[in-house]
């Protein structure tokens, strides 16, 4: 069941427009971002975890490459 979706945002909280897939692994949607930071050329990023039932936002998990 999906549970969370995923936003990539830089320093300053704004989207980058990344499409990372719904899901229930926090894990799963960071090696994605991770990846597409490097194929884009991004060093920083924060992933925003939100709820899919209340779009309220449960974590921000900063990546850096």
């Amino acid at each position: 069941m999906k549970r969370y979706y995923f936003e990539l945002l830089n320093e300053s909280y704004d989207s980058l427009g990344v499409l990372i897939p719904d899901g229930s692994s926090k894990q799963t949607a960071i090696n994605r971002a991770k990846r597409w930071m490097k194929e884009n050329g991004v060093k920083y990023a924060q992933l925003s975890v939100n709820s899919m039932i209340t779009s309220n936002i449960l974590d921000i998990i900063k990546i850096e490459l």
